[in-house]
């Protein structure tokens, strides 16, 4: 064999054996396959392929070599010995070849090892999304880039009442034309069934021909930076729209009667005037505490989404951050032996020389060597990032603290900020002035929310680009929280309104008026306050305060 063909063959990313079908010996082999099975290609030249081959399959078919009966194998699993007694899970196939004039049988197989790993964790993380969708109390629908049905929840179909016959059809044509068909508004629901490519969210409100009616948002689902399909959450609103037209009825009739009794009973016209004001302020309260208890169960569901998903990265992160370290190491073994090889080109013939100098040419070798390090580093540096990132959402969610906890304010501030960092980056730079504050009991989740609502109104009262400063403190008996920014203030008329709830100065669909609400009952819950101080054109500072010793 050639140093040429002995270097074609050593860069072959399978593993390749040469056998002779009389005795079964192994007569050639690549240094791949002394990599992966832990011989020198000089071991596996003393060695049979039933010395490798350890399945009882390949026993039986070396066997029938052995006898003369020589036959192709396309794909195949099988067991491969590796040199410290352990087994390599392989997927090969074996060809007759000619050598030197003689039948040969050519062995090509590769490491399925780290594939069925993959196969199993993916399988896995298949398995916990389809129960989160069994489990969510929306019917959920999801198609892709194609228009395809790519899932749907047994909800989904339960609400819509598709026919089991349709189900099992698997007629994703005919199914969607089910669902639009059984609404009022059929040509606005095809349409956003079909826009499945486009970028925006969308929230419609469908009535169905059995007089249910239907809230649908749909999303769309990205892959990077391209969009491969789209969610549609469906929730059956009909109770609600039910309670709010009995709610507005019966605030009809009550007015309807205040305007007949009102000439003859001036007196009872202002109770009745009491008793509608009063009953007024029972809605409103009615509907803060649908808004809060909303808010709440959409930050616990966030909360335990990106608990759940953090967990599920930190696997294969763990198991692709390895094996980037390793191939590291297998490149830069790689790159020696090719200085090796450089290094005896003085004594190659003039044709291969020539050969080598062309193919280092034309895969521009130098090139190779320098941008394959910064790659590996760079993807390296990009794991630890991705890891950084699901310890921030973890730290931040803290699904599971159903009780007063022990937290440290500070690291859950920064905790929170990087959460919400790429509403802030643009614009804003922060600094941090911190007191290295002791630990309290509290609530953590809720106290980051707290952080949330103010590191976005922060960032949101700056326009072009600003400044936001944190710090802490302490007394004897607090702790303190401050959040600044160098916005555009809060004017002097609205600093004794910003706690209420709705109540908000951003433009329709910036805010809805809960976030300071909310948070300034959770700092009153855990015994604390907040004091803030605003001058327009300069900012706004605001200090959340909560007692060392929470009861």
């Amino acid at each position: 064999m050639s140093d040429f063909d002995r270097l074609l063959l050593d860069h072959c990313e399978q593993m390749l054996l040469l056998v002779a079908p009389t005795d079964l010996r192994i007569v050639a082999a690549n240094r791949f396959v002394g990599q992966a099975l832990g011989y020198s290609v000089e071991e596996l030249l003393t060695r049979t392929i039933t010395d490798i081959e350890s399945a009882l399959q390949d026993v039986f078919y070396w066997e029938d070599v052995r006898n003369g009966q020589y036959q192709a194998i396309e794909v195949q699993e099988g067991l491969y010995l590796c040199a410290d007694g352990s087994t390599l899970t392989v997927r090969k196939s074996v060809r007759v070849v000619e050598h030197d004039g003689k039948p040969m049988l050519l062995v090509q197989a590769r490491d399925v090892q780290v594939e069925s790993i993959a196969e199993d964790d993916l399988a896995q993380i298949l398995s916990q999304l389809r129960a989160t969708l069994e489990s969510t109390g929306n019917g959920i629908l999801v198609i892709d880039g194609q228009g395809r049905i790519a899932n749907m929840n047994r909800l989904f179909s339960g609400m819509w009442k598709i026919p089991d016959d349709l189900l099992m059809s698997r007629d994703d044509a005919a199914i969607l034309d089910f669902v639009a068909g059984s609404v009022v508004e059929s040509d606005t629901c095809r349409r956003r069934l079909r826009e499945i490519v486009d970028a925006n969210e969308t929230k419609d409100t469908f009535r169905l021909h059995d007089g249910r009616v239907f809230e649908c948002r749909s999303r769309p689902q990205y892959l990077g930076e391209r969009i491969i399909g789209r969610v549609f959450g469906y929730d059956d609103i009909t109770d609600r729209i039910q309670a709010e037209q009995a709610l507005r009825e019966s605030r009809d009739q009550l007015e309807e009667k205040v305007l007949k009794r009102t000439v003859d009973l001036s007196a009872a016209n202002t109770a009745l005037h009491a008793e509608k004001a009063a009953q007024a302020e029972l809605i409103a309260k009615l509907g803060q505490a649908h808004a809060q208890l909303l808010q709440s169960e959409k930050m616990a569901s966030i909360g335990q989404l990106a608990a759940g998903v953090a967990h599920e990265i930190n696997n294969p992160v763990g198991f692709v951050n390895s094996n980037l370290g390793t191939l590291q190491g297998y490149v830069e073994d790689l790159l020696q032996v090719l200085s090796a090889y450089e290094q005896g080109e003085g004594e190659m013939t003039e044709q291969t020389r020539s050969v080598l100098i062309a193919l280092k040419q034309q895969v521009d070798i130098g090139y190779l060597r320098d941008d394959i390090s910064k790659l590996l580093t760079e993807s390296v540096d990009g794991l630890q990032r991705i890891r950084r990132i699901v310890q921030d959402l973890k730290d931040f969610s803290h699904v599971d603290e159903s009780e007063k906890q022990w937290a440290n304010l500070e690291r859950g501030l920064d905790s929170t900020l990087n959460v919400v960092w790429n509403e802030l980056k643009y614009k804003t730079e922060v600094t941090r002035e911190y007191a290295g504050i002791p630990e309290i009991e509290c609530f953590p989740s809720q106290i980051n929310q707290v952080f949330m609502n103010l590191l976005v109104n922060a960032g949101q009262a700056i326009e072009e680009h600003g400044l936001i400063i944190l710090r802490t403190g302490q007394d004897e008996e607090n702790v303190w929280v401050e959040v600044e920014d160098t916005g555009k203030g809060i004017p002097h008329e609205h600093l004794g309104r910003i706690f209420d709830p709705f109540f908000t100065t951003k433009p329709v669909g910036k805010g809805t008026g809960l976030g300071l609400s909310l948070s300034y009952g959770i700092v009153q819950k855990h015994g604390g306050r907040i004091e803030v101080d605003s001058t327009p054109g300069k900012g706004t500072r605001f200090r959340v305060v909560l007692p060392k010793n929470f009861h």
